[in-house]
């Protein structure tokens, strides 16, 4: 022996791995019988060797056809993300259009709402037609409202419909 291993320990080793022990190897099988570091090497290695067989008997893998229906369910899965994407894409840009419409909506509306200030002054300062310009003014106030309305509930809708439109499921 050399140091603490003994010089046939890879061999017999590699005579268990290979399910060759003892009977392809006798005179390995004497030496192990002898060598007492061999023999404990054998003892370990066997029981490993056997525990190995029986998970690999044990072992129960897929089918073939069950790995097959697999990879294509994934590659399918794959395909399908990748042709949304640009679905995608394009919903989020129909949701900053409703946006920009939203934006445009609520200027178009305020605006109104100087005009019908301005409108208010013109009736102050025209006395003599002061009932007349009082009744407008009350009908587009009363028109203003629902107006308003629409705007708010767009603005409350928009940023809503947006965040379905780009939730990925």
């Amino acid at each position: 022996m050399i140091g603490d291993q003994c010089p046939r320990e890879s061999d017999i080793l590699e005579a268990i791995a290979f399910g060759r022990w003892p009977d392809g190897c006798r005179d390995l099988a004497a030496h192990a019988a002898a060598c007492e570091m061999c023999a404990d090497i054998v003892e370990v290695a066997l029981a490993l060797h056997d525990d190995r067989e029986a998970l690999c008997r044990a072992a129960q893998p897929p089918s073939v056809g069950m790995v097959w229906w697999r990879a294509t369910i994934r590659a399918r899965a794959e395909a399908a993300r990748t042709a949304t994407k640009p679905i995608s894409v394009l919903q989020a840009i129909a949701g900053a259009c409703i946006v920009g419409a939203a934006a445009g909506l609520l200027t178009v509306v305020w605006q109104s709402m100087h005009w019908m200030d301005r409108l208010g002054e013109l009736a102050v300062q025209l006395e003599s037609r002061r009932a007349d310009i009082a009744t407008a003014s009350t009908f587009a106030t009363g028109h203003g409202l629902p107006i308003l309305i629409a705007v708010a509930a767009g603005l409350v809708l928009a940023p809503l419909a947006l965040y379905i439109t780009l939730a990925d499921d």
